[in-house]
């Protein structure tokens, strides 16, 4: 919690507002989790900042996404998307999750709002297993992204990276650009990628797995950003329970703390994540598992 806590204060934080300066003409793919309902309206805000996006429907909830059977559906879609750019448009610090063939579409990950807090680009483990003949890299939220203080910064950080690997990985060029892939709070940092990898004159399409390109997101209770931020190991207790699918107990946690903020009471973080314990102990999780999260 603490580590994942220290990531969403400083990713929340990071471009708090933060509105794309520029619009991506490249072509884009937008991946909607349908279970998850309160992140639908991304796709309206990302149509504005994305000229040739499309909208696919995957498998899940914005949680659960990219892992199990999720997974498989998700990427399924990257595939044809892949597919249908190479033929239509001819078209650091990174874990490779996948090799990929010589030639292979290279697909570069970026993280969701926990800052990849279990390491080693976890988030899309599964997902990379199912891309058969990609080379998927997921990018390391470590000391040096770290240190950026604006999503521009970050995104640039980010794409030398994406460049060093691409260039010693066949290289960039029309016939095969390079993808970037944003989940979650992953798509803000994904788009201004794309986008600088555009003004360049690098070509490159843009995979966004269910969240705007904009932040803070829409007013809701059910979303962290989507409310006056509570501190980063409360939210990051509030980020799990969704994972386990307490929705509503997230939701009603974030109702009630922000009106005990409202009255100038500070936040137990300990009490939260005993309740948020219990919520979650008909799972079967342990407490020492939970403890360690």
């Amino acid at each position: 919690v603490k580590r994942s806590g220290k990531n969403i204060e400083r990713l929340h934080y990071l471009g708090n507002p933060w509105e794309p300066p520029g619009v991506l003409a490249a072509p884009a793919l937008m991946v909607l989790a349908p279970d998850s309902q309160e992140f639908a309206g991304a796709k309206d805000v990302n149509a504005r900042y994305c000229k040739q996006m499309e909208v696919a429907i995957g498998l899940g909830s914005h949680y659960n996404m990219l892992q199990g059977e999720q997974a498989v559906v998700q990427a399924g879609i990257v595939q044809q998307f892949w597919r249908r750019m190479s033929k239509t448009s001819g078209r650091s610090k990174t874990v490779v999750l996948r090799s990929g063939d010589a030639g292979a579409a290279r697909i570069y990950a970026v993280h969701g709002l926990d800052g990849d807090v279990m390491s080693d680009g976890s988030s899309y483990a599964t997902l990379a297993k199912h891309l058969d003949h990609c080379r998927v890299c997921a990018l390391v939220y470590e000391e040096e992204a770290y240190a950026c203080d604006s999503v521009p910064a970050l995104a640039s950080c980010y794409n030398r990276r994406v460049l060093d690997d691409a260039r010693k990985n066949g290289d960039v060029s029309d016939a095969n650009p390079i993808i970037v892939a944003g989940y979650s709070y992953g798509c803000v940092v994904a788009h201004q990628m794309a986008c600088q990898l555009e003004e360049a004159g690098i070509s490159v399409c843009l995979i966004l797995f269910d969240l705007e390109v904009t932040w803070p997101p829409p007013v809701t209770n059910s979303r962290v950003g989507g409310y006056s931020f509570l501190g980063g190991e409360a939210e990051a207790i509030l980020l799990i329970s969704r994972a386990f699918g307490k929705f509503e107990f997230a939701m009603k946690e974030a109702v009630e703390l922000n009106l005990a903020r409202q009255a100038s009471q500070s936040i137990d973080v300990d009490a939260l994540r005993q309740r948020a314990f219990t919520a979650l102990n008909q799972k079967g999780l342990p407490a020492e598992l939970f403890a360690h999260i």
